[in-house]
């Protein structure tokens, strides 16, 4: 029991300290922080409009909310160990690559043009994505309803073996689709890598909320039939 209680406490400390991190690191820089940083960037990752440095506060806020009201993942009952495990890992990564959108923007912040000559933003951002859908497809291959990242379908609606099967093939997708994007997008440059991502964005993102809607749709018609 003991061994649990430190596991759980281990626990919420990576995500409180993960979670917190990037607002205590921006609010102690904050005063060494350029009056104005960069932020809209041009196709080929230049800048292209400069504002104050205000906005470099925003993502660590909306992420410390994120953290602050999100510890569901530390009192939902699992069905199995690896399904509390895989959850778990999802929401970590998911901080974690917001805590490194946030460290990025404070170096872009401090270096400006210089760091940018030598990394595309475009390039990072698209990596994040297929990251993220990777353990995302990997979640949904492994979860179940009571899952913290999971389609909240009322059973009214689907039964549980067509819930499974829907989530099984999307999480499929996702790890496949993110996999084919990842080294393109890591390696492309100058407008391809902005033709990418919005091909990232419509097969990983956009694609799957189309699917899902005619799946429900198919199994409802079937279903009064």
């Amino acid at each position: 029991m003991q061994i649990k209680d430190k596991k759980l406490i281990l626990k919420k400390s990576l995500y409180y300290l993960f979670g917190f991190l990037p607002l205590i690191i921006t609010l102690f820089i904050y005063p060494h922080i350029p009056k104005h940083v960069p932020s809209h960037y041009t196709a080929v990752g230049e800048i292209a409009n400069w504002n104050s440095r205000e906005q470099i506060l925003i993502i660590p806020f909306l992420l410390a909310i994120f953290t602050y009201f999100k510890p569901k993942i530390f009192v939902e009952n699992f069905k199995s160990k690896s399904e509390e495990k895989v959850s778990f890992y999802s929401t970590m990564l998911f901080i974690l690559s917001i805590d490194l959108l946030s460290i990025l923007e404070l170096f872009t912040s401090f270096t400006g043009e210089d760091f940018l000559d030598k990394f595309n933003f475009y390039n990072l951002l698209s990596c994040i994505i297929c990251f993220i859908f990777i353990f995302l497809g990997y979640t949904f291959s492994n979860c179940t309803r009571n899952s913290t990242f999971s389609i909240k379908i009322p059973m009214h609606l689907m039964d549980n073996d067509v819930w499974k099967k829907m989530h099984s093939n999307l999480g499929a997708y996702f790890v496949s689709s993110s996999i084919v994007f990842l080294p393109i997008g890591a390696i492309c440059e100058n407008h391809y890598i902005v033709f990418i991502l919005m091909l990232e964005i419509l097969f990983i993102i956009v694609v799957p909320i189309f699917v899902i809607y005619f799946y429900i749709r198919k199994h409802l018609k079937h279903k009064n039939f």
